[in-house]
C-alpha cells in the first residue's frame, strides 16, 4: 500500500507536485480512485481523487483515523558529518527506526558548518512513508552546542552523551531504562571536548559508550537509536 504525505490533508486538498506526479504519472491513478495519506502526526486517511492532475492532484478525505503514540520517544542530537551523504543516510535510517526527533549540533570539533534542512526533511518523509510509522521525525536546524545544552531538550527525563575519551564510561545498554523519553547526544568524528561533556553532565546527562569499537558519527547514531528500540522492545 502506497502512502502519500500531506501535513494537513483536511484543509488543502491538493498533493504536492512530487506526490501528484507519482500518483498520476507513475501509478496512473484516475478520478474516483482511492489513495492513502499520512500527515506525519499520527493521522492516516483514505482519500478519493477528485482531479487527476500530475502537477496538483486534488482529493477529498473519505475516511480518517488518528493513532496515538504508544511508547516512549528517543531524541538523537548529533554533530553533522563532513560527508553530507553520511548525515542523510543517518537521518533516513534513524527515521525508519522510529526516532522522534533529530537535532543537528554545531560542536567545537564539528567540521561541517552548513546543512541542507530541506533535503533532510525529504529523507524523513520518505522514511516515514516507507516504514509506515505515521509520525514524522522532527529535524532541527543546525544548533550551537551551547544553546542546545541550555534548551528544553536537556529536560528530557533520560539523558546521555556518548564519549570515548576516558574509557571509563558505562555502555548505553546497561544504563538505559525502558518506557522513558530519552535524549542521546552523539559528537563529531573528533568526539566532544571534555568541557562539552562536563556541560552536559551539569545538566544531568550521563556519559556512556556505544561499544568497544571506535564508530563513525552516523554509525554511533544508529547504534544509539537501535539500543533505545531494544530497551523498549520496539
Amino acid at each position: 500500500m502506497n502512502y502519500y504525505y500531506h501535513p494537513n490533508p483536511t484543509s488543502d486538498a491538493i498533493l504536492s507536485g512530487e506526490e501528484s506526479a507519482h500518483a498520476i504519472k507513475v501509478l496512473r491513478k484516475k478520478v474516483g480512485d482511492q489513495i492513502h495519506i499520512m500527515d506525519g502526526v499520527g493521522g492516516k486517511y483514505v482519500a478519493e481523487i477528485t482531479e487527476a492532475n500530475f502537477r496538483k492532484c486534488g482529493f477529498r478525505i473519505v475516511e480518517e483515523e488518528h493513532l496515538a503514540r504508544s511508547h516512549a520517544q528517543v531524541h538523537i542530537a548529533i554533530a553533522p558529518t563532513k560527508n553530507i551523504d553520511r548525515l542523510e543516510w543517518f537521518v533516513e535510517k534513524a527515521c525508519e527506526l522510529g526516532t522522534a526527533q533529530i537535532s543537528i549540533l554545531l560542536t567545537k570539533r564539528t567540521e561541517r558548518k552548513k546543512i541542507n534542512l530541506e533535503r533532510l526533511e525529504k529523507k524523513a518523509i520518505s522514511a516515514m512513508k516507507q516504514s509506515k510509522n505515521f509520525w514524522k521525525c522532527q529535524i532541527g536546524e543546525l544548533t550551537n552546542y551551547g544553546n542546545f545544552i541550555n534548551s528544553s531538550s536537556l529536560q528530557t527525563p533520560q539523558r546521555f552523551i556518548a564519549y570515548v575519551e576516558t574509557g571509563q564510561e558505562v555502555a548505553l545498554h546497561k544504563l538505559i531504562k525502558p518506557n522513558i523519553d530519552t535524549l542521546i547526544m552523539i559528537g563529531p568524528e573528533g568526539d566532544f571536548t571534555p568541557e562539552e561533556v562536563q556541560a552536559a553532565e551539569a545538566k544531568g546527562a550521563t556519559a556512556i559508550h556505544l561499544g568497544n569499537s571506535i564508530l563513525r558519527t552516523e554509525t554511533a547514531g544508529i547504534i544509539a537509536a537501535h539500543t533505545f528500540n531494544l530497551a523498549n522492545e520496539l
